[in-house]
């Protein structure tokens, strides 16, 4: 997958979506049921700027405070 945190799965009907995947500091993290990769991206970047995890990100830029 191009994007981080990012993984394909397919439901009981074999549709695909995406979901955020990945772990941190032995904590795993798993949600969400996107249409696209690029909002799966969003959501995972948004979800580590708001954690304030030490993590890459996708798009969005981390402020430095």
């Amino acid at each position: 997958m191009k994007y981080i945190g990012v993984y394909k799965r397919k439901d009981r009907t074999h549709r695909e979506h995406f979901a955020v995947r990945f772990c941190h500091k032995s904590i795993k993290y798993e949600f969400g049921h996107y249409k696209t990769a690029e909002d799966c991206a969003r959501a995972y970047d948004l979800f580590v700027i708001r954690k304030g995890l030490d993590r890459k990100t996708n798009f969005f830029k981390k402020k430095l405070v």
